[in-house]
């Protein structure tokens, strides 16, 4: 999907640039700029879905003050946390590194471990668990996005528990080293 970008700028400085050697047609942004003045549209075909999602997300930051959207991300984060430790899975990044929106997991050594068959169980009882994108170990994700509660994350690890069980994986999680 194209992008979409805010630029928050001086219009004098914007108008010079006019001048400069152009390094780019579709990302100029005096051209973009003059022409959204001139004509009130944008300088080629906006990329309406990302508009609307970026409409939809600002709404529902408003809605939600940010004190309290950063308390409830928190609350979320810190339940993934206590979570995985009451299950003993490990993270991949350091927890005071983390950006404290996503949790990436390492799989567990045990030789029953399915993160398909882990992953259906969940996702049949509304839950879903994201697969790792790194490359060099094999890991699943956790998020703490948008709606999220604290309670959404408890039920979760209750389903999560209620797969392991059902997968006989050994509680709390084996890993070798």
């Amino acid at each position: 999907m194209t992008g979409l970008t805010f630029v928050i700028g001086n219009t004098e400085l914007r108008k010079k640039s006019a001048a400069y050697p152009k390094r780019s047609y579709y990302c100029n942004l005096y051209m973009q700029y003059h022409f959204f003045e001139t004509t009130g549209q944008m300088h080629f075909t906006p990329p309406v879905q990302t508009i609307y999602a970026a409409r939809q997300a600002l709404a529902a930051y408003f809605r939600e003050v940010e004190e309290a959207k950063w308390k409830r991300h928190s609350e979320v984060f810190e339940a993934i946390h206590a979570g995985l430790a009451k299950f003993g899975f490990r993270n991949i990044i350091k927890r005071e590194l983390q950006a404290g929106l996503g949790v990436t997991v390492k799989y567990p050594d045990d030789e029953n471990w399915s993160f398909e068959k882990v992953h259906d169980y969940c996702y049949e009882r509304g839950f879903t668990i994201y697969p790792g994108k790194t490359s060099a170990q094999d890991t699943f994700r956790l998020w703490a996005l948008e709606a999220i509660t604290k309670e959404d994350i408890e039920d979760f690890f209750i389903v999560l528990y209620e797969a392991l069980k059902e997968n006989n994986m050994q509680i709390p999680i084996h890993y070798d080293v």
